[in-house]
């Protein structure tokens, strides 16, 4: 294992943990709509254009979207495929936690528009565990094999400006709320930072090799 990923796993867990359990206590939070309302009123100018598109993946669309995306892996980066499959099970903590907390989603009573009325619980929200999911599994599985070592802090870049595109989108729609999104990024990263905390997972994806010289029989010496 790696420590300091799992260290880090441990506390986003943590984290994800107390959000969801102040979530079930609480669910409405004042703090909620006021921020909402203020994302909601702001104009997000071009920006603006990509939330119909966080709005239309999801649900089957998704689903086909990381089918695809893990036959690549196999034909294009096929050491990659135990963390692309083990990313898959992030849908997994969606259902598990959406099915424990039951949590009424934003209205107009309490924010400034609803435009988008998807059905069953607010928090987590799946879309945006999605999106960290496929983004985090593009950039370790083909920008860490196809890209150079200086333009992949550019590929993680562009992976925060999606999943912060994304968070505002789910938020401006009024589609959840921003705990809702909040929760989502947290349980994508504990589990996605998990398992490249393995080192059989995290070696498949990043082509990392144990110090050969640890592998060399005494009489190779």
């Amino acid at each position: 294992m790696n420590r300091p990923l799992l260290a880090i796993a441990v506390i986003v867990a943590l984290a994800a943990i107390g959000l969801s359990v102040y979530v079930a206590s609480h669910p409405f939070i004042p703090e909620d709509a006021l921020v909402e309302r203020d994302i909601q009123a702001t104009d997000w100018g071009p920006l603006a254009v990509t939330f119909r598109f966080f709005s239309w993946i999801g649900d089957a669309k998704g689903l086909a979207v990381e089918i695809l995306i893990f036959f690549a892996i196999l034909i294009f980066n096929r050491r990659a495929w135990i963390f692309a499959g083990g990313a898959a099970l992030s849908g997994g903590w969606y259902e598990a936690v959406s099915h424990l907390i039951v949590r009424a989603r934003p209205t107009t009573a309490d924010v400034l528009r609803v435009t988008e009325h998807p059905g069953a619980s607010s928090y987590p929200s799946g879309h945006t565990i999605f999106i960290v999911t496929v983004t985090v599994v593009l950039m370790l599985c083909f920008g860490y094999r196809f890209l150079p070592q200086w333009a992949r802090v550019m590929g993680w870049v562009v992976v925060v400006l999606i999943i912060v595109a994304n968070a505002i989108a789910r938020i401006y729609t009024g589609a959840h709320w921003p705990t809702d999104v909040l929760g989502g990024i947290l349980i994508a990263v504990a589990w996605l930072t998990f398992l490249v905390s393995i080192r059989l997972v995290s070696d498949g994806v990043l082509g990392g090799v144990r110090n050969p010289a640890a592998r060399r029989s005494p009489a190779a010496g």
